[in-house]
């Protein structure tokens, strides 16, 4: 079931950001900060919108060693200090990645306000 106010039609948002092949440097970087930049605007987005989502940040860069992925739940029924906090975690984990290089794809996957105590 969706909130009211929230687009039906959006199941999931993915975000790919690729280290660049070589000859592809400067436009790979543009698009990648175009890409955290959409991400970024989204997900103040969904939080201004009251909209229950859990980001998934994956870290896809060489050594894996096994998985590393995170998971933030952002829901309006969570504690306003823990979703800024989680805001900023993940804001700044997106700036870090993108500066130091990495492969990862960012997630915004829509939940329920049941969903979210799960998490």
């Amino acid at each position: 079931m969706q909130e009211e106010g929230q687009d039906a039609s959006v199941l999931k948002k993915v975000y790919f950001i690729k280290r660049p092949k070589a000859g592809e440097e400067l436009t790979t970087l543009l698009k990648n900060k175009f890409k955290a930049i959409d991400a970024i605007r989204d997900l103040i987005s969904w939080f201004e919108e009251g909209r229950d989502f859990v980001v998934g940040l994956n870290d896809w860069t060489p050594p894996e060693d096994g998985t590393r992925e995170r998971k933030v739940t952002i829901s309006p029924w969570m504690p306003v200090a823990e979703n800024h906090r989680s805001l900023v975690d993940v804001i700044g984990s997106i700036i870090y990645w993108l500066d130091t290089g990495r492969d990862f794809d960012i997630t915004f996957t829509p939940t329920t306000k049941f969903d979210v105590n799960l998490n």
